[in-house]
C-alpha cells in the first residue's frame, strides 16, 4: 500500500512539474533552425577576402584632427582669394576610389601623397606597418607591407 502511494505521489509531482513548466515557459533562447540553402551549380562564387582588422583604424583624435586641418587650409585659401577649387583626380593606375579591404599595388602605393608635415606633427604617432595617404578626396590608412586599405575618411579634400 505504501508503495502504491509513493508511486502515485511521485507521478503526481512529475505531472505537476511538467504542467508548471508549460505554463511558465519563457522565450526560447535557442537559435531557430535554418534550412540549408542549395546553390545552383552554374553560379560563380568569388573567393572571400580576409576580414579587415577593425582594430587598426582611424581613432577619434585622427578622425577629428584631419578634417579640421583641411577645413582650416580651405579657409586660409578663401581669405587669400585663392578660392578656386581644383578637382582632385585619382592617381594614375586607380580607376575608382578604393574601398575598405581593397589592395593597392606597391608601385602605386609608393607614388601616393602623404599627409602634410604640419598635420603629421598634430596627429598621434602612426601604428606599426601602417601609413596615412591621400587618394583623390579621401584619406586612407593603408597597411604598408600588403597595400591593404584598413580605413577611409571620405570626402576630406576638395
Amino acid at each position: 500500500m505504501q508503495y502504491r502511494a509513493a508511486i502515485s505521489a511521485g507521478l503526481a509531482i512529475a505531472l505537476l512539474a511538467t504542467a508548471a513548466q508549460a505554463q511558465l515557459r519563457g522565450p526560447s533562447l535557442a537559435p531557430t533552425p535554418i534550412a540549408p540553402t542549395q546553390t545552383p551549380e552554374n553560379t560563380v562564387t568569388t573567393p572571400l577576402r580576409a576580414p579587415v582588422d577593425d582594430r587598426v583604424a582611424f581613432n577619434i583624435a585622427e578622425s577629428w584632427i584631419i578634417p579640421q586641418f583641411f577645413a582650416l587650409v580651405r579657409e586660409k585659401q578663401k581669405r587669400a582669394s585663392r578660392s578656386k577649387e581644383y578637382p582632385r583626380a585619382l592617381p594614375e593606375g586607380i580607376a575608382a576610389a578604393p574601398a575598405k579591404g581593397d589592395l593597392l599595388p606597391q608601385d602605386i602605393l609608393a607614388r601616393l601623397d602623404r599627409l602634410p608635415g604640419p598635420l603629421l606633427r598634430e596627429l598621434p604617432p602612426r601604428r606599426p606597418d601602417t601609413d596615412r595617404v591621400v587618394v583623390g578626396q579621401n584619406v586612407l590608412m593603408v597597411r604598408v607591407s600588403t597595400g591593404e586599405v584598413l580605413d577611409i575618411l571620405p570626402k576630406i579634400l576638395y
